[in-house]
């Protein structure tokens, strides 16, 4: 139990987080269902932003993503650009589902490793790899003394 996050130990916690989570899950689909663009709604401008908020829809903002605090009972609306290599939305998967229809979604779910193929997530992992490789790690000179104490 250790290893756990709080809210996998705690019969407390979780509960309670949950029924947060699954309100402000309907909160953003009930937004998301009413803006005209529906799942195309702009993410609302941040508190930093100088760009006024669209609060001209019915339920206000729709927000894409939202991060809360709970020692603070904060929420906070982030806004971040979409990656072009999303296992998701990424163009190429969106491409490559409306030219298959169903045939995609049966590879993606019946091979392992399709959807990083199409979505270019396998190449960027073959990169970091050969990043990694390419690092040259310095050795401490510290001397250890024998108690796996460093001096």
């Amino acid at each position: 139990m250790t290893d756990r996050t709080l809210d996998q130990q705690c019969t407390v916690t979780r509960p309670g987080i949950a029924a947060i989570a699954s309100a402000l899950l309907v909160e953003i689909l009930v937004s998301v269902l009413q803006h005209p663009l529906r799942a195309r709604a702009p993410a609302p401008a941040t508190r930093h932003s100088s760009t006024p908020s669209p609060s001209s829809q019915i339920l206000g903002l729709t927000p894409h993503t939202i991060r809360g605090y709970l020692s603070t009972f904060d929420n906070l609306l982030i806004k971040g650009p979409s990656y072009d290599c999303c296992s998701a939305c990424s163009p190429r998967i969106l491409e490559a589902y409306e030219k298959e229809g169903w045939d995609f979604v049966r590879r993606a779910l019946d091979e392992k490793g399709f959807v990083e193929e199409v979505s270019g997530l396998k190449e960027v992992q073959r990169r970091a790899e050969e990043m990694e490789k390419e690092v040259e790690w310095e050795e401490s000179e510290a001397e250890d003394d024998g108690e796996g104490e460093l001096l």
